[in-house]
């Protein structure tokens, strides 16, 4: 049977598909050691309040709308003006009702969102996304409906310490590129950087010299989950979209996205949402207004969710940096500055990133491949080959045991 084009591309596409096929295959088995989502942790003192909240629907008049009523297809007009005045102070902007959208998760509304500025546009012209600090998220590379959607070039790489790396921005390839939107996840998933006040008013720069969108993906950010170190948080300003979650606040199965930006933006947003799901869900709206209300998804993040982080990654890259050490194992770990991924680079492997996958898999240990993060990049970059993405929300037990076998089967493949 004769298939779209798009049909064929996302069949052939093993990114993000192959990531989520792998865990759903997984989950729940004792015997895996599951390092490769981006599945948050279960705390107790955020599921309490999640608890909570789900007793209060359960007995508010609501019940009844919430399970048997169709939102607006952005969400409903009231709470819209409440998210707007509750992340005002937190964006430093005196947002709208206008300014604000729910979808059903973040990778939904950049399903659409990055389909306003992709592919034949009103003028004839083809228009692509830039991705101007690449390796960038998995799940954005087939989001365009229109094939090679993204534009990119290799970044630079600047040595902080010993066995640690930075990427940069290359900003004179960046200036001579031809793109329609900006995109940047910040924390950036996979490596954790967190970009600097002084490189998102450059890039702030760029796009409003051309009359041209800045889209900001604050999934790890602040206000929450506020997965940003020492960083200062991201605020809003016209011409940038910035894209909220409540996943990594530890609510990934109510399937929750704010979008935050323009009437323009948001009006044309709306059509998509109509067109793609008739209405968002409302149990995501009905929590999010419980959180605003009472100010409490800002206080989970700040008093809990960063702390806790931060301590899983001071432990993960100790377990870590000690088991590759202990072997003898050539390694580079990017600056772990904010989200809760370790990006790691093996210089000296014998195998690819893909095939070292594949042979820990076997052995029940799971990762994700770095090469599916470099969507837009056209040109040679060592980095696509030799390194991989773990995730530290795990145990404490399966990090360990994690790295004891990651070592041991890096140890087997390594060039002398």
């Amino acid at each position: 049977m004769e298939v779209s084009a798009l049909a064929k591309r996302l069949t052939e596409n093993r990114g993000i598909r192959s990531l989520m096929e792998d865990l759903g295959k997984v989950s729940g088995r004792t015997d895996v050691i599951r390092l490769g989502g981006g599945n948050p942790a279960h705390i107790p003192e955020a599921e309490t309040i999640f608890e909570e909240c789900f007793l209060k629907l359960s007995k508010s008049p609501k019940l009844k709308s919430l399970l048997g009523d169709y939102q607006s297809p952005i969400g409903n007009d009231s709470i819209r003006e409440l998210t707007a005045e509750y992340l005002s102070p937190y964006l430093n902007y005196t947002l709208a009702k206008n300014n604000i959208a729910f979808f059903n998760g973040s990778q939904n509304a950049f399903s659409y969102a990055l389909n306003l500025y992709t592919g034949r546009m009103e003028d004839g012209k083809t228009s692509k996304i830039l991705l101007p600090l690449v390796p960038e998220y998995i799940g954005y590379a087939d989001q365009t409906i229109e094939s090679n959607g993204f534009t990119a070039f290799p970044p630079l790489v600047q040595t902080t310490n010993q066995h640690r790396f930075l990427y940069k921005l290359n900003k004179t390839r960046l200036e001579n590129a031809d793109f329609g939107a900006i995109l940047i996840s910040n924390p950036t998933n996979p490596t954790g950087n967190v970009f600097s006040e002084e490189d998102l008013d450059y890039l702030q720069m760029v796009a409003k010299n051309r009359s041209l969108p800045f889209i900001i993906d604050l999934a790890y950010g602040a206000p929450f989950p506020a997965l940003i170190g020492d960083a200062k948080p991201v605020h809003y300003k016209e011409g940038r979209i910035l894209s909220l979650s409540f996943s990594k606040v530890g609510l990934p199965g109510v399937r929750l996205g704010i979008i935050v930006s323009d009437s323009f933006t948001i009006e044309r947003l709306t059509s998509f949402a109509s067109m793609g799901n008739l209405a968002v869900g409302n149990l995501g709206i009905y929590l999010a207004e419980i959180f605003f209300r009472e100010d409490s998804l800002v206080k989970l993040a700040n008093n809990t969710l960063r702390p806790y982080y931060e301590k899983k990654k001071l432990l993960a890259l100790d377990l870590f940096e000690t088991a590759f050490q202990t072997h003898d194992i050539d390694y580079e770990i990017h600056e772990p500055l904010g989200g809760f991924f370790i990006w790691i680079r093996f210089p000296s492997l014998r195998i690819s990133n893909q095939d070292l996958y594949e042979i820990c898999k076997r052995e029940n240990l799971y990762f994700v491949s770095g090469h599916y993060f470099f969507p837009g990049l056209d040109e040679e970059f060592s980095h696509t080959r030799e390194c991989i993405r773990l995730t530290y929300s795990a145990g404490e037990e399966e990090l360990a045991n994690g790295a004891r076998l990651l070592a041991n089967i890096l140890a087997k493949y390594q060039a002398n």
